[in-house]
């Protein structure tokens, strides 16, 4: 059986699937872990992949380090979502790191990534971290808290989702006057395939009404299939400035020993994008707001039942197909 992601309105990407681990509708969404024969244990939310055991290093160091090393000596940090623990272990690698309050509304994922993965449940269980099952928004508008870093680690939001309002001028806002004076903002921002990037430019111009400096960049993602978008945002600092050996010496300086992706040549190239994205990220897109007039029309992939696999959606048996499906050259490339 293959798993398949819409990817746009022609393309999927599809996962061959060697074991079906765990599938529950949560309050909030549709929670799914396959075993594929690729990248390993698979989360899926509402049918979109999330991590996986291979690759998930990519995303994660890429959206935490950045920001952590260009921060002078980062002490507290707010993480919206973030429910694998992933982001999160990757902030608790700092040894300045004295506070994480980490808030994402679904508790049945955040149980699920402790009992299926090593990496959540050491996480969760630092003395440092302080999880709370909330709305994000609500709860940094609310909280007496400031922070040095805030990630947004979230489902891509798909219209008026869960996540949403959180990519909004509104959140935004409440964000920056959450953070210290020298406080840095991330978030990943959806697809950088200049043919889906509408939502990348959407956001990176909507931080740009709230921030002075706002530096997008982006990595290639294998479980995704495409180059993945992040954004840095701050007041006082540019994480572009930072020369290869600078970051280095400050990952040292932090403790963060043992990375898989990034380092100095690694911050080096994913803040270096192409002349055709940057057209794309001048040009299109549009200041996201609360406002029902200034939301995205997005690409929302179609989530299908599938028959006979009781809580797992987008499963096809390609085997029937076998007669349609001719491989016409088998040489292999890799």
């Amino acid at each position: 059986m293959w798993k398949y992601v819409d990817t746009g309105n022609g393309e999927k990407i599809f996962h061959k699937v060697d074991e079906f681990i765990f599938s529950k509708n949560t309050k909030y969404q549709l929670l799914e872990i396959v075993k594929t024969s690729d990248f390993g244990n698979v989360l899926f939310l509402d049918g979109d992949p999330q991590s996986s055991e291979l690759d998930e290093h990519v995303f994660n160091e890429c959206l935490v380090h950045p920001s952590m090393i260009t921060h002078s000596k980062p002490k507290t940090v707010f993480i919206g979502g973030g429910g694998t623990g992933l982001t999160l272990r990757e902030v608790l690698r700092y040894n300045t790191v004295e506070r994480v309050d980490i808030v994402d509304i679904d508790k049945e994922v955040v149980d699920t990534c402790k009992k299926f993965y090593n990496y959540a449940a050491e996480s969760f269980s630092d003395p440092r971290t302080k999880l709370y099952h909330e709305d994000a928004r609500q709860f940094l508008s609310k909280t007496d808290s400031s922070y040095d870093c805030i990630f947004l680690d979230t489902t891509m939001p798909h219209h008026d989702d869960i996540a949403a309002p959180l990519y909004r001028k509104e959140f935004f806002e409440i964000a920056s006057q959450k953070l210290n004076p020298d406080g840095i903002f991330a978030t990943a921002a959806n697809s950088a395939d200049f043919r889906y990037s509408s939502r990348f430019a959407s956001v990176v111009k909507t931080l740009q009404q709230v921030f002075t400096f706002v530096k997008p960049y982006i990595a290639y993602t294998p479980l995704f299939g495409q180059e993945w978008a992040f954004v840095f945002a701050s007041n006082m600092s540019d994480p572009s400035e930072l020369k290869p050996h600078e970051v280095n010496k400050k990952l040292v300086e932090n403790g963060c020993n043992g990375l898989n992706f990034y380092d100095g040549i690694t911050h080096q190239r994913i803040f270096s994008i192409d002349k055709k994205l940057r057209k794309i990220l001048d040009e299109k897109g549009h200041i996201l707001t609360d406002s029902l007039q200034t939301r995205d029309e997005i690409f929302v992939p179609e989530i299908l039942e599938s028959h006979n696999f009781e809580n797992y959606v987008n499963m096809v048996d390609l085997s029937q197909h076998s007669n349609v499906i001719t491989l016409t050259n088998t040489h292999k490339t890799f």
